[in-house]
């Protein structure tokens, strides 16, 4: 599924899962997430709160903003948030995968 870095315009960062994504990819019966991030060997463990699944389908725990500064995605430009790919590897795991990773090569026009 495709995710995107999310900020709420002051200093809470996360990634939005798209509200169909929501019921395909997760359970209620999870008080919690792993997500594996790119750069950790270690996953992040995040709980799942009612506002997830009420109004507001965001992982927000501090080691999101921690990757997204790490490699310098803290900002972006309006309506553009970076976008990963988040890989259900079953049971309420999952690895965030690079879209584009931001370093090296530029991204080529869309033409």
């Amino acid at each position: 599924m495709i995710v995107s870095a999310w900020n709420d315009g002051q200093s809470t960062y996360g990634l939005r899962i798209l509200e169909e994504d929501v019921s395909l990819y997760f359970r209620p019966e999870w008080p919690t997430v792993s997500v594996y991030l790119p750069d950790e060997s270690e996953p992040a463990e995040i709980p799942l709160t009612p506002s997830f699944w009420e109004v507001s389908p965001e992982l927000r725990p501090p080691r999101i903003r921690a990757f997204l500064s790490r490699n310098d995605l803290e900002s972006w430009e309006r309506n553009r948030p970076p976008r990963f790919e988040l890989v259900p590897l079953g049971e309420g795991v999952f690895r965030l995968a690079w879209i584009v990773k931001p370093r090296g090569q530029p991204t080529l026009p869309m033409s």
